[in-house]
């Protein structure tokens, strides 16, 4: 018996050496989180308050209003879609927006991004070994855009959360694609949407706190994710 569990330690040790000599991580898809996350420190306030000044509005506390209601708009539909959109702001606001107010709103959105992103680029681009994903709760044409402004938009093959907000479980399934919870790492800033939840689901997940695994984006790198995949790795020949 000794004997075929020292064979069987051997060839996992084997098995385990040629996996990161080839380049096969437990880690496969890491998915991001944007607000708050990906983009840090913006104030939505004015560019809500710009977006009703372009459509006619001059009454400034129905900027406030409206971000008020945000999450009760993700909590009455579970989803982004915008008719239903126009129609519920519409009625909080009590006037009528139409596409035109969407399309102003999308478009002073571009610049609420960071002044300086080469810190953030860089680590994306470290991270080429694994597949980027984003998963946020709002309208993908209009988070993109903001990506594009901030040069990093390509670095993601997929979004994730117009179709399914967070915290519903097709939201965070649909984000792993094709691979196991186990398989994937969940980078937010969010304890309970982007941590807890997904970490019950089988998630591995990094917290983007002051209080969390790190205190802010530009403080992640490759050799976290690494040690992060090797533990997962060691976990996996555990639980075997």
């Amino acid at each position: 018996f000794c004997v075929q569990k020292r064979k069987a330690q051997f060839f996992c040790g084997i098995i385990r050496a040629i996996k990161y000599r080839v380049g096969d991580n437990m880690i496969k898809r890491i998915i991001f989180d944007i607000d708050g996350t990906l983009i840090t420190g913006i104030n939505f306030y004015p560019v809500v308050l710009r977006t009703l000044q372009r459509y006619g509005i001059n009454d400034v506390s129905k900027a406030q209003t409206f971000i008020n209601n945000i999450k009760q708009y993700e909590n009455t539909y579970g989803y982004y879609a915008k008719n239903e959109y126009l129609s519920f702001f519409s009625e909080k606001l009590g006037v009528h927006l139409d596409d035109d107010f969407l399309n102003y709103f999308f478009d002073e959105l571009k610049t609420a991004v960071p002044p300086d992103n080469r810190r953030l680029y860089e680590i994306l681009a470290s991270l080429k070994g694994y597949e980027l994903v984003l998963l946020s709760n709002y309208f993908e044409e209009s988070q993109r855009n903001r990506l594009r402004t901030m040069g990093i938009n390509d670095f993601f093959t997929g979004y994730h959360g117009e179709k399914r907000v967070k915290p519903h479980i097709e939201s965070y399934l649909s984000a792993a694609g094709p691979y196991k919870p186990s398989e994937c790492l969940i980078i937010g800033d969010d304890k309970e949407l982007d941590i807890d939840i997904p970490s019950r689901l089988g998630f591995n997940t990094l917290y983007v706190n002051a209080d969390g695994d790190i205190k802010h984006i530009n403080d992640l790198s490759l050799e976290m994710i690494k040690r992060i995949d090797k533990q997962c790795d060691k976990k996996e020949e555990q639980d075997r």
